[in-house]
């Protein structure tokens, strides 16, 4: 399927911190798109993306309901499969025209399509200082995970460490425990389902380099997601407080973390997570302080940016290379 692009998305920007971010890792790249999987509705497929001009061309490389549960040939429950090996399913061939048009919607909310960058420009552009960086990065979108579920493992992960250790944990995360779908000899990777996670001990997931705690917050987003609270339309009826409030209820979900849940997950265009520190850093060297400016000075600068204070947030990680 073809997707016209909106004016000014720029395929080379976008996928370029795609690939530094901490969204990249269940991505391969190549020079003008990038591959993944993904599980959508009881089945896993193996993506495409093709940025060819102004379209972004997706294409579906295999697709196959999910297993259950997943089993290494020796019958042993907690040991690793190879890494990156695809795992057993019941083989899918077509799309019918409903799940097309899930895949199109998906697409657009994983690549941002559906974002006015022009009006954020317009918006973000009143503030001079933003204007000088919005040019610089001029067409950079807002890529997303599919879901809530994909985005709390991504960002809980990554907390309280670096980002190199954090993109090792998830990479192995993937190798351990996620499923793959083989193309043309490579796998095509997807984080593990809920159900998945919740087959291994805590131990199991020790090994994948998570601490003890986080490993526990790891099962109790599993065990929300199985249960469908993470679910996108259990956030729909919430604005950004009340869908704040709701994911700090999770167990190892703090402010930080929930903020970017709602950017990275469930693409909510308002929302500054000013305690970050990518975030500060970018602040003090855009303004050109000679202070590391604190969350409340963030947050009120971020009044000016009001209605796309997301937008703001990524043009500021661009500022530092990627996040």
């Amino acid at each position: 399927m073809d997707i016209d692009l909106p004016e000014p998305f720029s395929a080379e920007r976008t996928l370029a911190f795609l690939q530094r971010s901490s969204l990249g890792v269940p991505y391969s790249f190549g020079p003008h798109g990038a591959r993944r999987a993904v599980h959508l509705d009881g089945h896993l497929y193996g993506l495409d993306f093709r940025f060819q001009g102004r379209c972004l061309r997706v294409s579906l490389l295999a697709a196959q309901t999910d297993g259950a549960p997943h089993r290494d040939p020796q019958h042993d429950p907690h040991r690793a499969p190879a890494p990156g090996a695809a795992r057993p399913g019941t083989a899918r061939r077509g799309l019918t025209p409903p799940d097309a048009e899930r895949l199109r919607s998906l697409a657009r909310h994983l690549w941002g399509l559906d974002d006015d960058l022009e009006d954020g420009y317009r918006v973000l552009g009143e503030d001079p200082r933003m204007a000088s960086l919005l040019a610089a990065h001029r067409g950079l979108s807002m890529t997303r995970t599919p879901d809530p579920y994909e985005a709390l493992l991504t960002v809980v992960i990554g907390q309280q460490v670096s980002v190199r250790a954090a993109s090792a944990v998830r990479r192995r995360l993937l190798a351990e425990l996620g499923d793959a779908i083989e193309w043309e000899g490579e796998p095509v990777a997807a984080y593990p389902t809920p159900e998945r996670i919740l087959e291994a001990r805590p131990e199991r997931l020790q090994t994948v380099g998570l601490s003890r705690q986080k490993a526990r917050y790891v099962l109790e987003i599993a065990v929300r997601a199985a249960a469908g609270e993470l679910e996108p339309q259990r956030f729909a009826g919430l604005d950004d407080q009340e869908a704040l409030e709701r994911l700090m209820e999770i167990p190892g979900v703090g402010r930080w973390t929930a903020e970017n849940v709602l950017i990275r997950g469930l693409g909510r265009r308002d929302v500054l997570p000013a305690a970050d520190l990518g975030i500060l850093v970018a602040v003090q060297r855009l303004m050109g302080w000679e202070h590391r400016p604190t969350e409340a000075e963030v947050r009120a600068l971020g009044v000016r940016w009001q209605g796309y204070r997301s937008h703001a947030a990524l043009y500021l990680w661009a500022l530092l290379g990627g996040t």
